[in-house]
Formats: structure tokens, sequence, C-alpha cells
């Protein structure tokens, strides 16, 4: 059985939310799983993201590959050195993962908002 780390979605429409479960691959995204590990709600300002540290570190271990969200949501809370850190042989004995500083999410401006900024600047740039 090959087992992969990877979300599972729940929550309302337009408003997800994840768990991370570990499954087998040839299941349904949102079907049968083995164990939930975390949790996942990229609709905050902030994402939250909680991780099981020993049962990922086992998952890995026996080898169970994360999907590419996994793993940069394992990135980001420091999960993934102290694998990289325990499969190089260094023991890690009392080390807890790091979380990364986490970025807050901007508005992105739409087209007249761009177009009214540059106005602005123009309008500055003939002034001065």
């Amino acid at each position: 059985m090959a087992a992969v780390i990877r979300l599972s979605r729940f929550g309302k429409r337009h408003h997800p939310t994840y768990r991370v479960v570990v499954a087998d691959r040839r299941k349904a995204r949102d079907g049968q799983f083995l164990e939930q590990l975390g949790f996942y709600d990229p609709n905050l300002k902030i994402s939250e993201v909680r991780f099981n540290f020993d049962r990922v570190m086992y998952w890995l271990g026996v080898g169970a590959q994360p999907s590419d969200t996994v793993r940069s949501l394992l990135k980001q809370q420091g999960i993934m050195s102290l694998f990289h850190e325990k499969r190089a042989g260094r023991s890690i004995e009392g080390k807890t993962p790091v979380a990364l500083k986490p970025k807050a999410r901007k508005a992105k401006l739409g087209p007249k908002a761009k177009a009214r900024i540059e106005a602005e600047k123009a309008a500055e740039a003939s002034k001065g």
C-alpha cells in the first residue's frame, strides 16, 4: 500500500477547511483515511495550521509521501527540516519544530484601483 499525506476538504461552500490525513493513494480525496494528522484553515488572515508532530514524523519515517501542499505546510511549520536532520543521522532529541514567520495576506488590487494609483502618481509627478 502506498500511503500519502494529503488534505481532505471539509467546511461550507466557498469556506473550506482541511484535515491533514494519511490515506492510501488510490482512495478518493474525501474518502476513507488511515489517520488524521492535523488541521489547516486557509480562510483566516494568517492561516491556522496544526500538526501532531510525533505522528507526522512516524508516517514520514515509514515512507508516506506528502502532497505538494502538505509538504509546503510542513516546511512552514519547521517539521520537514527536522525530518531531514533525522534522515541524515543527526539526533533531534529535545528539538522542537520552529515555524517560519507567517506572512499576512495583502488584498489584490483590481485594474481600476491600479489605474487610479498610477493617475495619482502621474499627477504628483507633473506638479513637482
